[in-house]
């Protein structure tokens, strides 16, 4: 397959072995990021992923802004931020890159992440991504592989894009990253979502791992019953996984480990996390289909206070300069 030139916005877990996969295929890929020590250190050093092995890798470019992405427009931009930073991602498209013919797929957790870079771009430029392999960002510059569970999907919004998204899928394929076209693509991001909100919500709320979640009664409930709840949200919205669906999902909690989910991470540094396109979107959606969601709504609104804890604070750190 010919090198093409390609974009990776958002260089944690996702966006980072995204990139050394492409990289490592031959493709000449930028990363964009915010972090300016990461981006330091893969500009001196490279970019290195390890688990199992080690393999570093350097990205044709480094860029701090997706506007500097204007002056060499990519064919393919991979959005791998978190699904709370789309909104500052899309209103950094510049017209260069905005006007061009460049292709834009949605590597990021939870439902509706697509809508927003339809609306902006057209439905025709926007893919969408359900990936199902994770990561650690470990150090600036370092990633440690957590898991390669495949395949991946990518799936197209308008049947115009259908042929561009077997493309890319084909392309994501060789560079080792396994991935099948679906026109169900909806299907596979409310699985994924079901599978990872019930107890990456109880998480986020509670300060515990997933394996002491699974581990304490009260807990392993509270997750069952949002569990319940979103698996009936998703029947309602036609999308049913079948009667061994539930067990399925608590097997995979059980073994889990002590695993910390990145919405408690965000919660304890003090940052926003995915909460829209995840418990508050069921919620929501539950509302809108006449399902009862009492846990989805009530641990969505947990959330939003914690974040507005957490942006208060960082007023007050900014204001009176005392350090986190």
């Amino acid at each position: 397959m010919m090198s093409r030139t390609l974009a990776v916005v958002g260089a944690g877990p996702i966006g980072g072995i995204l990139a050394a996969h492409l990289i490592s295929a031959g493709h000449s890929v930028t990363v964009v990021d915010v972090w300016k020590e990461h981006l330091d250190r893969i500009r001196a050093e490279g970019l290195c992923i390890t688990g199992p092995g080690e393999v570093r890798v350097r990205p044709a470019r480094v860029c701090a802004s997706v506007r500097e992405l204007e002056e060499r427009v990519p064919e393919l931009v991979f959005v791998c931020t978190k699904a709370s930073s789309l909104g500052e991602v899309l209103d950094d498209i510049g017209p260069g890159l905005g006007g061009s013919g460049a292709l834009f797929v949605s590597f990021q957790n939870g439902i509706d992440t697509e809508a927003g870079m339809a609306a902006r771009l057209g439905r025709e430029r926007v893919l969408r991504g359900v990936v199902h392999y994770a990561g650690v960002l470990t150090a600036p510059g370092e990633i440690r592989v957590s898991f390669l569970n495949p395949p991946n999907y990518l799936g197209w919004l308008d049947p115009a894009a259908e042929t561009a998204c077997r493309e890319t899928a084909e392309l994501l394929s060789a560079s080792g990253l396994e991935t099948e076209a679906t026109g169900e693509i909806q299907r596979h991001a409310w699985r994924k979502t079901v599978f990872n909100t019930c107890i990456m919500a109880v998480s986020a709320v509670t300060g515990l791992n997933m394996q002491e979640i699974m581990q304490f009664g009260p807990t392993e409930r509270l997750a069952d019953g949002l569990l319940e709840e979103s698996i009936a949200v998703a029947a309602a919205r036609g999308f049913d996984f079948g009667p061994g669906f539930a067990e399925q999902v608590r097997e995979f909690h059980r073994h889990i480990g002590p695993h910390r989910p990145s919405m408690l991470a965000d919660i304890e540094k003090g940052r926003r996390t995915e909460n829209d396109f995840l418990v508050r979107r069921i919620a929501e959606y539950g509302d809108l289909e006449g399902v009862p969601v009492p846990l989805h709504r009530t641990l969505a609104a947990v959330i939003e206070g914690l974040e507005l804890r957490g942006r208060r604070q960082r007023e007050l750190h900014s204001t009176t300069g005392v350090s986190e």
